[in-house]
């Protein structure tokens, strides 16, 4: 094999290819003369012509890169092959001395996979918060079907509190209604003749079931819910713990408020609410707090949740906290 070496004055030569990378001299001039490596070396059929060699294939690579680039809809899962594939392609491309061509569909197929990565990141910042809004939702639903699947076993709806033979408030009724979200084990740890705070039911604080944490509200502290019941006279939680049944909403299950997000965040176990004696404030509802800012989330007794908003007419408020008040409002009010 030779390489073709040329000089300074303009002479061509031959070598044997065993001279490569060294210094020869030119039969021309007799000046020293670096011979190319054989890799480095042109034939002499391009030298004379003068022209960069016709591309004769496209890189496979910068194909695909491109074509996987185009599904930028499948965002990352097709994206970063693009950008890989892309890359390694016009490494291809540069070293083919002009045999290959696609470089324009490799850098395409890079730029559209960058695009789809970054869409991906857009995407998945915007879904968090709606994933964690529909948890909310589904959290006050489990709540609410607990609550509805009580009366079923009981004949009504558990009292606000678990009581002692006095009357004396020990527990929530978020501890009454856990056999009901799956959660029998952890109720039959629970001392019910003891309150809340006693060393033993303390413990159990511990052991709070994620349905009653809002994943939206970050300024929870461990151990606590926003999940609070209304707790007044003529509201589905009696403040004297006596039981309510269905059959005492005359308003209609689908008109009173269960349990509402709020603020006011309370142990879970805790036998503490939202007392409502004909007046309750929006900002115990969670007007600026929870899953939504410019409103709250709330479960009714016929298992429903709605979303309920800061502009709500306080009169249609006080409609939805009672049972049994008579009032006539369209869905529209709220």
């Amino acid at each position: 094999m030779s390489i073709f070496v040329t000089c300074e004055c303009g002479r061509r030569f031959e070598m044997p290819d065993e001279f490569a990378g060294l210094c020869v001299r030119c039969p021309g001039c007799g000046d020293g003369v670096a011979a190319p490596e054989p890799e480095l070396a042109t034939s002499p059929e391009v030298l004379f012509i003068g022209d960069e060699p016709e591309p004769t294939a496209t890189s496979l690579k910068a194909v695909v890169s491109l074509v996987l680039g185009s599904l930028f809809f499948f965002a990352c899962l097709s994206g970063l092959p693009a950008i890989l594939l892309g890359s390694y392609a016009l490494l291809e491309i540069g070293r083919s001395q002009g045999r290959l061509r696609g470089r324009v569909m490799a850098i395409a197929g890079i730029v559209l996979g960058m695009i789809g990565c970054l869409y991906t990141f857009s995407i998945g910042d915007a879904a968090r918060p709606l994933a964690r809004r529909a948890q909310c939702l589904n959290n006050l639903k489990y709540i609410a079907l607990a609550v509805y699947n009580y009366n079923g076993d009981n004949g009504h709806l558990p009292a606000a509190a678990i009581t002692d033979k006095d009357g004396n408030p020990l527990l929530s009724w978020r501890v009454a209604i856990l056999p009901f979200l799956e959660e029998g084990d952890l109720y039959a740890k629970f001392h019910l003749d003891e309150p809340w705070d006693s060393p033993h039911n303390f413990a159990l604080l511990d052991s709070m079931p994620s349905v009653y944490a809002c994943p939206s509200d970050e300024s929870l502290k461990p151990r606590t819910t926003g999940y609070l019941a209304v707790v007044g006279p003529g509201a589905a939680f009696e403040p004297d713990f006596k039981p309510v049944r269905f059959e005492d909403f005359s308003d209609g299950a689908d008109k009173t408020i269960l349990v509402s997000e709020s603020p006011h965040a309370v142990p879970w176990t805790k036998p503490e609410d939202l007392p409502f004696d004909g007046v309750l404030p929006l900002a115990v509802l969670g007007s600026h707090h929870g899953s939504q800012n410019n409103g709250f989330n709330a479960s009714f007794a016929d298992g429903s949740v709605r979303f309920l908003k800061c502009a709500i007419r306080p009169s249609v408020l006080h409609a939805l906290l009672t049972r049994n008040g008579g009032e006539t409002f369209s869905t529209d009010s709220y």
